[in-house]
């Protein structure tokens, strides 16, 4: 368990941002965060405005972990996404069932036609254009399509029951994010061929997309007119700031299409194909189904991505090291810091003791003697895949040269006890002598070179 929380440790950090811009960003997030919750902006775009200054953060540090962690790291993207669309689920699941939602999504719209209902009800002032801000909070209405109300004669309000960001029953999101996580499980197990986990998520994500293709082909293709039946009216009322709330204002009669009158249940919802061809009345609603469908591909999703979390390793010390086992680079992974220098800065310095090495990733080093003294002279540079400043570990006396980063350069900081447990083959962990000679070989070709 303690190697496992080492590797979610390690996996989760950032690693190619510096904790300054980590902390500038939360810092940024903050202040917006702050400044739509003050001007009265609807949950979804408070959401996104929090979430708005990690993004470039997130692309930068993804692309990061992928040069490190390959495929590993990619089957922790999909992990995310999952949880994330999981969560969506449960947010409007609560909504609906715990704070009087109602699954309007979109939500309605201060439109004309909404507010001059609500003028109609005496529930707003005929001197107020409408806005067109999407309402916040939803009054339930019964089934002649006006209010409910509660013991105490007032309505039954709650919130849109569309999750955070409002997008959940838009079909062309929801088939989009579900066939991204199709295809891109399906690319992971081409990494993972053993993974049995992923295996039962592609399964799951199988009748989930089958679900929304369903629902899709009703919602773009099976347009026409079929029969009347009734629809929703909403008036619109201004609470307070950008906050509108929609109050139900009867029904009309109209022509509905497939999608309309029950095709959006899809497949195995109340209301959906299988109660219709089965006469069968007993199927969860369409936000529970799903929720459950999610969870089904969520939890073997993230056992998966654990399993192979196990086995995280660096690609670098894959290439340096090539001789030690999977498990010996899993193991040395665990062992090694990332590091990163900006160009001009000392990575190590002349006569300074030697309590560490590094593996340069990527980058060009400078190695001088003298540095900075009458008989400064730059003796080498190394480049991705070299090992800086193993001499001094190997024969035990302070640094020889100064190393200076002449661009940015990113490492893998080795520390003594580590190395020395690599060049020594009679005990220790690795105990490689193919891994031994091929770091002495580099060492005494640096001193030939010295």
């Amino acid at each position: 368990m303690s190697d496992m929380i080492k590797q979610m440790r390690r996996f989760f950090r950032f690693e190619g941002v510096s904790l300054e811009v980590v902390v500038v960003t939360a810092l940024i997030s903050y202040v917006l965060q702050i400044n739509a919750i003050v001007g009265g902006e609807p949950l979804y775009m408070i959401a996104f405005f929090t979430l708005l200054p990690w993004i470039p953060l997130a692309l930068f540090e993804g692309v990061w972990k992928v040069k490190n962690y390959s495929f590993i790291a990619v089957l922790g993207l999909f992990t995310v996404l999952q949880i994330g669309h999981f969560g969506e689920h449960v947010i409007q699941v609560v909504q609906l069932n715990m704070l009087n939602g109602t699954v309007a999504c979109p939500p309605p719209v201060d439109t004309i036609d909404n507010a001059a209902r609500a003028i109609q009800l005496g529930l707003r002032e005929a001197t107020m254009d409408p806005t067109y801000y999407s309402v916040d909070r939803i009054a339930k209405a019964g089934q002649d399509g006006m209010p409910l109300l509660d013991e105490n004669g007032d309505y039954l309000v709650g919130p849109a029951a569309c999750a955070i960001f409002g997008q959940l029953d838009l079909e062309v999101v929801h088939l989009a994010w579900e066939l991204v996580g199709y295809f891109g499980t399906g690319l992971v197990l081409l990494a993972f061929p053993r993974n049995k986990w992923l295996f039962i998520a592609l399964l799951a994500l199988s009748w989930h997309a089958l679900e929304h293709l369903t629902i899709t082909y009703f919602y773009y293709f099976d347009q026409e007119p079929l029969w009347p039946g009734f629809q929703q009216l909403w008036a619109t009322v201004p609470v307070s700031g950008n906050i509108f709330m929609a109050v139900p204002a009867g029904q009309v009669e109209t022509m509905l299409n497939f999608y309309q009158a029950g095709g959006k249940f899809g497949l195995m919802a109340n209301n959906g194909l299988f109660e219709q061809l089965t006469g069968y009345d007993g199927m969860p609603g369409r936000p529970e189904l799903h929720m459950g469908y999610n969870l089904a591909i969520t939890i073997p999703t993230v056992i998966g991505f654990l399993v192979e979390l196990r086995k995280l390793r660096s690609r670098y010390l894959e290439q340096s090291f090539s001789e030690l086992s999977v498990e010996q680079i899993t193991s040395l992974s665990q062992r090694v810091d990332d590091v990163s220098f900006g160009k001009g800065d000392v990575i190590l310095r002349e006569g300074d003791p030697a309590s560490h090495c590094f593996l340069i990733k990527e980058g060009l080093v400078a190695i001088y003697v003298d540095h900075g003294g009458p008989n400064e002279k730059k003796v080498a540079e190394l480049r991705d895949g070299s090992l800086l400043g193993e001499m001094g570990l190997i024969d035990g006396k302070p640094r020889s040269a100064t190393a200076i980063a002449m661009g940015r350069v990113g490492c893998l900081k080795i520390d003594a006890v580590t190395f020395r447990d690599l060049i020594d083959p009679t005990q220790g962990e690795f105990r490689s002598e193919a891994t031994m000679r091929q770091v002495m070989r580099i060492a005494d070709m640096r001193r030939a070179d010295g």
